[in-house]
This record gives C-alpha cells, sequence and structure tokens, in this order.
C-alpha cells in the first residue's frame, strides 16, 4: 500500500527538458518536506471561491499520518501552505488519492485509508470554526461486512449522501465494495450498494462519478472476464442497486488494469478514462465508452509508447471544446519522471501533445489528477520530487 518501489531513488536524469519546448509554463507553487508540512500527495486538488487550494498528503504532518493542508496566494506571487488538520491514527491515517470535497456550509470530506476504531480506514469532515478546523469522523471501516481502505475520495448526491468505494473488505475475499453514507440523526449511517466477487470486478481503487439519473459509474483495478479490470455501472430501482460491466479490460489494445481516480461523463453520456497498463505498448491507454444500440463500446483515444510519459493513473478533466487533460505517473524512467499531456480534439480523433514533462527537481511521479481553473490553468500534485523529495504542489499555465 505504500508503494515502496516508487519512493526507492530513480534513475539519474540524463537531459534536462525545458518548459519553453511545450508552450506551457510550469510552476512548483510548494516543494514539501515529509515533517510537519506532511508529504508523499497522492490525490488531485479542489480549489474555493477565494482561490486557495486543500489536499491531503500521504505522511507527514504532525504525527506522520499524513493530513489536510491548504495553499493559500501571498499577495507576492507566491503561496503560503497551511496545514489544517493532521491525523494521529485514532481519527484516521494516510490519505490516499482522496480528494477532499466542499459542501455547501464549506465543509471538507474526504477519506484515509487506514487508522480508525478497526484500522481499516475512515470517511471524516472537517468544519471551518474560529480556531481552526475540527475534524469528525463519520465512518470507520471494519472490514467484513462494510468494507476496508478506502482508497479514494468521495461524492455527494442531490440530497447530501456520500458514495465511495473501498479497495477491501465487504465478503470473506475481500475484494471491495461501493458504499453509502447517509444521514441518520445526528450521525451517518453506512449502507454496502455493492460487494465485487472477482468476475463483476475487484480492488477498485478508484472514485465514482454519478449521472443526472442517480446511477453510479467506477472501475476496479482489477477482475472482469481477463483479471485485468472493469468499468461498472451500478443503477438502482426500488431501493435495490444492481451492477452492470460495461466493459471488461483485455489486458491487449484496449487497456488495463484502471487506477483512474474517477471516470468522467461528457454531455452526451460517453465515459472517458484511463488505464495505467494494456494499450499497443503496454505503457496505458486514454479511452471512451460510448452507449451504441448494441451495448457500450470501447474507443482507444490514445496509447502511450513509453518515449518519454507512461502510465497514466489518475482521471481526466475536460474543457468546452471536448479536450482532455490528465497526468501520467511515470516517464521513461531516464530522462522523464511523469507528465502532464491533453489531447486536442478534432472530430472525432484526439492527437496528444505534453504539456510538461516532470524532470524530478519539479515534481515526480504524478499520479492525482488535475485541477482546472477558468482560466485554463492546470494544478496537481506529484508523489515525489521538489526541493525535499517529498512531492510538490504544481501549476501549468498558459
Amino acid at each position: 500500500m505504500n508503494r515502496s518501489w516508487k519512493l526507492g531513488a530513480a534513475l539519474a536524469l540524463m537531459v534536462i527538458l525545458t518548459n519553453g519546448m511545450f508552450g506551457q509554463t510550469d510552476a512548483t507553487l510548494y516543494s514539501f518536506t515529509g515533517l510537519t508540512d506532511g508529504g508523499n500527495p497522492l490525490a488531485s486538488l479542489v480549489m474555493d471561491t477565494a482561490g486557495n487550494l486543500y489536499g491531503t498528503t500521504f505522511v507527514g504532518g504532525a504525527f506522520g499520518d499524513g493530513e489536510v493542508f491548504k495553499l493559500s496566494p501571498d499577495g507576492n506571487g507566491g503561496w503560503m501552505q497551511t496545514v489544517i488538520y493532521s491525523f494521529s491514527g485514532a481519527d484516521g491515517a494516510n490519505p490516499y488519492y482522496s480528494d477532499v470535497i466542499f459542501d455547501q456550509a464549506g465543509n471538507l470530506y474526504g477519506t484515509t485509508v487506514s487508522g480508525g476504531a478497526h484500522n481499516g480506514g475512515v470517511v471524516f469532515e472537517l468544519s471551518p470554526t474560529n480556531n481552526g478546523w475540527t475534524e469528525t469522523v463519520l465512518y470507520s471501516f471494519a472490514g467484513e461486512p462494510d468494507g476496508q481502505n478506502p482508497y479514494s475520495g468521495l461524492i455527494f448526491d442531490a440530497k447530501g449522501n456520500l458514495y465511495g468505494t473501498t479497495y477491501g473488505g465487504g465478503s470473506s475475499n475481500q475484494l471491495g465494495t461501493v458504499y453509502q453514507l447517509k444521514r441518520a440523526g445526528t450521525g451517518w449511517k453506512e449502507n454496502v450498494l455493492y460487494k465485487f466477487d472477482g468476475t463483476t470486478g475487484t480492488a477498485p481503487v478508484g472514485g465514482l462519478v454519478m449521472d443526472a439519473r442517480g446511477n453510479l459509474y467506477g472501475t476496479t483495478q482489477g477482475g472482469g472476464a481477463h483479471r485485468v479490470g472493469v468499468v461498472f455501472t451500478l443503477r438502482h430501482s426500488n431501493g435495490v442497486w444492481t451492477e452492470q460491466i460495461l466493459h471488461s479490460f483485455s489486458g491487449g489494445a484496449d487497456g488495463g488494469y484502471p487506477y483512474a481516480e474517477r471516470l468522467i461523463l461528457d454531455k452526451a453520456g460517453n465515459l472517458y478514462g484511463t488505464t495505467q497498463g494494456g494499450g499497443i505498448n503496454n505503457y496505458g491507454v486514454v479511452f471512451r465508452l460510448s452507449l451504441t444500440n448494441s451495448g457500450w463500446r470501447e474507443k482507444v483515444l490514445h496509447s502511450f509508447d513509453g518515449t518519454v510519459e507512461s502510465n497514466p493513473y489518475s482521471g481526466l478533466v475536460m474543457d468546452a471544446e471536448g479536450n482532455l487533460y490528465g497526468t501520467c505517473a511515470n516517464g521513461n524512467g531516464v530522462t522523464t519522471v511523469g507528465s502532464v499531456y491533453k489531447l486536442t480534439r478534432n472530430g472525432d480523433s484526439y492527437s496528444e501533445s505534453d504539456l510538461h514533462l516532470f524532470t524530478r527537481g519539479d515534481g515526480e511521479f504524478p499520479e492525482s489528477g488535475l485541477l482546472r481553473d477558468s482560466a485554463g490553468n492546470l494544478y496537481g500534485t506529484t508523489l515525489q520530487g521538489g526541493t525535499a523529495n517529498m512531492g510538490v504542489v504544481f501549476e501549468v499555465s498558459k
């Protein structure tokens, strides 16, 4: 779970690539030290109406178990970091791909992959007060039958219910769940909506997306017909949720092992996502799923070749023109250690361009998805790199 293979030393960089060749500008907004300010951020960011950024780190903080942080413009062109909460174990530990989300009152919600009453992870709420932020554990996972180790973050429905996935737990096979948290009096009640059984998927790492009808969509890292992951939907009728596999990856040209934080839906109901493996060169793909008269059909929009970038772990963001933006967690292992890329739409085809290639000093292993602001600037995090090699928050601007 700690990805020790990624936290080892990277290969020496032999060539320094400049930002100007991509027509974009990359800026490191903050470099983590791994101490009280946190380290190894894995999740994407969220921005409030004042332009402040919020995120999580896997380690560090006051107790070493990770934190929730805030980055604020300092008025002089720089950014100031504030730790708004440090986890200590019983209240949660080690937020993984858990991007925090706001409710309408300004409270933040997220998950930790471990810690809590049973060390199976928690769902938490952070509420702002005059004396800082106060944490409330909304739910502690126990493993069976409620699930354990929520890797990803949460989504709300229109009624304020929360939805997420757990990597394990649920049944005796420990293959993961989709769950709902619903307000019950002064607390919250957890309902397991679905338990994966292997053939229907296993180990959902990514989060969920909900359509206008309240149906849920997500991915699993494993399981399915070829044991390399699926795209699934959960549809509800009269309080009953039913799973349907929309696509079962083969690990070949169509991709395999989707890790994406969450899928995205366009206005036509098409789903877009990434896989870390598979593709023509086995370095991962960007895909689209479209509903046809004969069911859901997958189209690979881009297959990475490993020349300068490989293995997209995260999901995508889309602009008004239908262009897609994402990150690759790895580079070629010699001159690059991750990327920010763009897929430009031209009719029904897409052309890929590199907006930024990381070279360790400015970040390494961007596993998170991107946040895109109204001006088109992109924000994200890297697991490692930066001045202390404990990860950074970065901006790629036009």
